[in-house]
């Protein structure tokens, strides 16, 4: 079965769970004969199971009425006016379109937003979180339509055809009961009708009745097909119309044989008629941005817009449209996109390896560490082939429409400078010593960390000879796929690699901002550009020993993840340095990890302790987060010991140094280089941190609210004991998943930003050197007004360059075939139901079927599917949804055997990942959903449902996931494309398959339902912009204090003391703040001075002789400066203080409830007497 295959059969499953059987559909279970609406038995066996009329071949349901069997694709009776129609004081006009209300009663207009057909399209509750199960019954939907934009010349016309099914309720005697059971025969239709220009153009503005005919036999009931055209608003053509077509039930009755079921139509042009695109918002004035999705997304456009149902169509690449169709279970596949780059030859033709497969354009590492002609001409190659295509592109601009020729001019020189810093980058390498020694190094560190991060675990064994890894030390040979650089990526170095040679080159201060599809390997392109940069200023001075890098994260799973990739470079390079000490200086190269106490400790004492709780308790949590050697695979971390002595546990490579004061990390295999010496040059104290300054330094934003309290921390910014510099600052800045750093959060981080920038900037020669600031994301918007707000940067470089078409960038392009045709991309498939009545009801279905349908499969292709990773947009969501597991979802499966005779899979092993589980579980959790399924085991170890919040948005690269269920729209577009692109990795073996659950009783997620294929086909368009504003008065009273209070304490004597009040520093403090808001937002200049002063002025006349007025053991409430925001204060204090922040979201204010049982016992006492 092949990967495409399997994934059919998946969503094959989910449709005939949840509409009804499929078109195509093979028969399931067992033959009956039917006779005049009775069904025989000779024994009560032969009723079991699955049953079909062998006649018509259509399915009978046994166990349940349709209504309560199938709840996508229905229309419920009652759509029919109520009374006679007529109503007092309402036109004629009006009275025609009252049938499927929520049509305008006035002409429409297509450049607004689509009319909603809601009227007898009605849902099942409020617009609210919380479901309201006592209405869920009380509105059905009975409706469906669609809305297009048309061109009708002479004779024009348009057909419609509409299927669907109703069930007729027949007799079946079993032998045994004494009552006949109700069972319902299926009985599809097929109707047929078609609108002419005389209904479209003479008899508009008012609903008209299609006449259809049956292309099989007659039913009992069927729909009724209405039409309403009108004149376009501010359109003088008079051929163009807007026309919506609706399918109504309108049958007089109520129950399972009054309803309709897998329901839609479509709509197909004839006799010339046109479907014409809805119009777009005209390019003049519009956003840079706007101006570039809009030559982007040029052919995507929205043909046709869904009421209470999806909208899709039919068209070819020149816009012809040949169907409209209205589903009630949509679903689009996005282009699988892919960073690889296919070589031909002159004539266009693919050349071909000797597996006579296409040839690859790649980059090998080895032969760029070896410095080898090969390597030279492999990325020359690159650069002569992205030369070539910006030529090919700037010569098609001429054949572009006008209105997109700005924008496309304007990708071209974006292009073209990237190239021309590439080619910078190259010379520089070629002609410059230190480049090239710096570049060489950074290859082969880059090349050993791919190889040393794939070593698999090694357990550690304990034995009477002492504990040591199962296996033999692994040797770092490269396999085959193995050291090779994608071409964005060694693009990206190359661009950026002239200013991190160079510090005073024209681009120092510009961003540069990787943004590529998720997975596609960004991490790898700015670790490569901070191994050069680390490197570079080892070769310019040996002993300028200091932080290099600063990593900056928003989540602490993606910094721990990230962590432990980095860490397997940093032991690499330090490999590297030992060999050549003269060049590279004496002190090691290291990391160290800047977390906050609940994830790492914060001091040597607390370590210790922390690692003797460790020891004791299995329980306890493992602040140290390294898992395994990154050298050599070996475990590392806390191992239970046998059933007998599990209260403690071993804990391998944690050692407690200098007589039990310290705590390192040592590999405890004997054949690691790593075992040896000082051990492992990672560090995750943070008393460690400050001491030995790491090379590469990864934390949290968060983290960096300590700089107001922990003086110390100046020592990353090369600072001693006065103030003074002592070695470089840190030379380069990432920020990884910048479109998080948004909202709240965002504007905390940019009031922090000038502080940290200032203490970057290396003003020991003749001008000012600044660092370099590299961030990366999948996903965001405005992102020129985003890097301004945040750090201060007028010149962005987005990298890869956009091109003239979405998705292709000569980077990244559509994967296709050898013949052309796409490979496996992402399928999406919308689901929303008023008919089940709560979403709880939809979850449980979807949740069994899927979990069936993955027994389906043959059994080497199940991996894949067996996991179901489902996404919940809140933990009291996620909380309701552990409920349906353990209860709704057994018990459905237990109606599945009954009615499919099947063996249910159940849910056995489901966990959760959400932030509530400890920073040590996380890597433990991520590690059991790698556990795949293993073909011929009856107990697996593989997960079956995993249920998580927005913490796998980012860092979660698992490539055997492909089965994805959202359950509601995610609160942003940026948010969904991250979410989803979890799973899908490895389109090649199991195409990703996303399910989205739409709530029907919220207006935005039926939006995103009706558009569904308008917002998919231009899902990165949909990006929401970010929201920076760090110098709005709210912001400032919450945290400028504590920003200036940061730059007074790192850059003073680190012994200073708030009194006397230091008039000098916090001048400068506020200049540098009031700079930044110039740049950012000039129009906050004032309030950022008036808050200033009034800080200014409250520091002056207080007093404090001390900077911490947290209790004791902390400080002195009484003469401290400042406390822990979120502390309650001393109401019996008359003192004023300062709430400063420890992190960047945990700001306010918190308190705990216990629960009291003292009344209780009281309460018993009384009784006893």
């Amino acid at each position: 079965m092949s990967e495409l295959s399997s994934r059919q059969v998946i969503e094959d499953e989910l449709r005939r769970e949840l509409v009804g059987p499929l078109e195509t559909g093979v028969p399931h279970g067992k033959a009956v004969q039917c006779s005049e609406g009775n069904i025989y038995f000779e024994t009560k066996e032969d009723s079991y199971g699955p049953l079909y009329d062998a006649a018509t071949n259509q399915e009978i349901l046994t166990t349940s009425t349709p209504l309560s069997r199938y709840g996508i694709g229905v229309l419920h009776p009652g759509g029919a006016p109520a009374g006679d129609g007529t109503q007092v004081g309402v036109s004629s006009e009006s009275i025609a379109t009252m049938g499927i209300s929520g049509l305008p009663h006035a002409d429409g207009d297509p450049s607004c937003p689509p009319v909603e057909v809601s009227g007898e399209l009605r849902y099942d509750v409020a617009d609210s979180d919380d479901f309201d199960l006592a209405d869920a019954n009380k509105f059905k939907p009975s409706a469906m339509a669609i809305t297009f934009l048309c061109r009708v010349h002479e004779n024009g016309s348009f057909a419609i055809r509409v299927t669907g099914a109703h069930y007729e309720k027949i007799r079946a005697h079993i032998p045994g009961r004494t009552k006949v059971a109700d069972w319902w025969l299926r009985r599809p239709f097929v109707l047929v009708g078609s609108v002419s220009q005389d209904v479209l153009i003479s008899q508009s503005k008012c609903l008209r009745r299609v006449d259809t005919v049956s292309e099989g036999p007659q039913t009992a009931i069927a729909p009724t097909t209405q039409v309403f055209s009108r004149h376009v608003p501010r359109s003088g053509d008079p051929d163009l119309r807007l026309v919506t077509v609706a399918v109504v039930n309108e049958a007089r009755g109520q129950g399972p044989e009054s309803a309709m079921f897998q329901m839609g139509f479509s709509v197909i042009p004839a006799d010339g008629l046109v479907v014409e695109p809805y119009p777009e918002v005209e390019g003049i004035g519009l956003h840079e941005e706007e101006q570039s999705d809009d030559l982007l997304y040029r052919n995507k456009r929205t043909y046709a817009i869904g009421h209470g149902c999806a909208a899709e169509w039919d068209s070819n690449t020149r816009g012809v449209v040949s169907q409209l169709r209205a589903v009630a279970m949509p679903a689009y596949e996005v282009v699988s996109l892919t960073p690889n780059i296919y070589l031909k030859d002159q004539g266009g033709q693919f050349l071909l390896d000797r597996q006579g497969k296409r040839r690859v354009l790649t980059v090998s590492m080895r032969e760029l560490a070896d410095g080898t002609a090969e390597g030279r001409e492999q990325v020359e190659k690159v650069l002569q082939l992205y030369a070539e295509w910006i030529a090919e592109r700037k010569a098609e601009i001429v054949d572009l429409p006008e209105r997109f020729h700005q924008a496309a001019h304007r990708h071209m020189r974006e292009a073209d400078n990237a190239l021309n810093r590439m080619k910078s980058g190259w010379e520089l390498v070629c002609s410059n010593r230190l480049a090239a020694r710096a570049f060489r190094w950074a290859n082969e560190a880059m090349l050993y960390q791919q190889v040393r991060s794939n070593f698999p675990l090694r357990e550690i064994r304990t034995e009477r000879g002492g504990s040591r890894p199962v296996g033999a030390h692994p040797t770092p040979d490269v396999p085959p796929g193995r050291g090779m650089w994608r071409p964005f990526q060694i693009a990206f170095i190359l661009a950026t690699l002239p200013e991190l040679i160079d510090a005073r080159n024209k681009n120092r201060e510009v961003v540069d901002l990787i943004f590529f599809p998720t997975g596609g390997g960004k991490t790898e392109a700015y670790l490569g550009a901070c191994a050069v940069s680390l490197l570079a200023r080892r070769l310019r001075d040996p002993n300028d020993s200091g932080t290099d890098t600063l990593m900056r994260y928003t989540l602490r799973l993606l910094t721990a993840q990230q962590f432990l990739r980095a860490s397997a470079l940093i032991c690499v390079l330090e490999d590297i340095r030992s060999q050549h000490p003269d060049l590279l200086g004496s002190e090691s190269i290291s990391i160290g990890i800047w977390l906050g106490g609940a994830s790492t400790p914060n001091t040597w004492d607390q370590a210790v302790k922390a690692l003797g709780r460790l020891q004791k308790n299995a329980q306890q949590e493992n602040l140290f987060l390294l898992l395994k050697c990154p050298w050599c695979g070996a475990q590392m971390g806390p191992k239970p010991r046998r059933r007998s002595q599990k209260s403690s546990q071993d804990v391998f490579g944690y050692e407690t140094r200098e007589g039990g004061k310290k705590v390192g990390l040592r590999c405890v295999d004997r054949a690691c280089r790593y075992s040896k010496g000082k051990g492992l040059p990672i560090h995750v104290v943070d008393e460690d941190i400050y001491e030995v300054r790491p090379s590469i330094v990864i934390g949290t934003v968060d983290k960096f609210a300590m700089l107001a309290w922990r003086t110390r921390a100046r020592c990353l910014f090369g600072l001693d004991e006065e103030g003074e510099r002592i070695s470089s600052p840190p030379n380069v800045i990432i920020q990884d998943e910048l479109h998080l750093i948004s909202g709240p959060l965002g504007s905390m981080v940019g009031l922090y930003e000038p502080i940290i920038n200032e203490l970057c900037v290396d003003r020991r020669k003749d001008c000012a050197i600044l660092p370099k600031i590299i961030a990366s994301t999948a996903t965001i918007r405005r992102y020129k007004d985003q890097i301004r707000s945040l750090y201060g940067r007028q010149d962005v470089a987005l990298f890869p360059p956009q091109g003239l078409e979405d998705g292709r960038s000569f980077f990244a392009e559509p994967d296709l075939d050898e013949n052309g045709v796409p490979k496996p991309g992402r399928r999406y498939v919308g689901v929303m139901s008023a008919s089940f009545g709560s979403m709880q009801t939809l979850q449980t279905r979807v949740s069994a079927s899927t979990l069936q349908a993955a027994m389906k499969l043959p059994e080497s292709v199940r991996d894949g599917y067996w996991t179901n990773l489902n996404f919940l947009n809140s933990l009291r969501e996620l909380g309701n949804t552990v409920s349906l597991l353990q209860s709704d979802v057994p018990d459905y499966l237990t109606r599945l055997r009954r009615r499919d005779q099947i063996e249910p899979r159940w849910p056995k092993n489901t966990m959760e990942l959400t932030s509530r589980r400890r920073s040590d579980e996380i890597p433990k959790a991520i590690e059991q959903l790698q556990a795949p399924y293993v073909t011929g085991q009856k107990e697996q170890r593989a997960i079956d449902i995993c249920l998580a919040s927005n913490i796998i948005e980012v860092g979660v690269d698992i490539d055997r996931l492909a089965l994805m269920t959202i359950v509601g729209q995610p609160k942003t577009t940026a948010q969904y494309i991250q979410v989803s692109g979890r799973v899908g990795r490895r389109a090649d073996v199991s195409p990703g398959l996303v399910i989205v659950l739409y709530g029907a009783a919220k207006p935005r997620d039926r939006s995103h339902y009706e558009r569904f294929l308008s917002y998919h086909q231009k899902l990165y368009a949909q990006v929401e912009p970010t929201s920076v504003t760090p110098f709005a008065t709210p912001v400032l009273r919450r945290a400028l204090h504590a920003a200036i209070v940061a730059y007074v304490r790192q850059t003073g004597q680190e012994d200073m003391e708030p009194y006397p009040f230091p008039e000098d520093e916090y001048g400068r403090a506020v200049q540098l703040i009031c700079k930044r808001a110039d740049v950012a937002d000039s129009h906050e200049m004032s309030a950022v001075e008036r808050v200033a002063a009034e800080r200014m002025r409250q520091w002056r006349s207080w007093e404090r002789t001390g900077w911490d007025a947290n209790p004791a053991p902390w400080g002195d409430p009484r003469q401290g400066l400042m406390r822990f925001s979120g502390t309650l204060p001393d109401l019996d204090s008359r003192a004023t203080i300062w709430d400063v922040p420890t992190s960047m979201r945990n700001v306010d204010s918190e308190c705990r409830l216990e629960i009291s049982l003292a009344y209780n016992r009281d309460n018993a006492q009384l009784k006893e007497k």
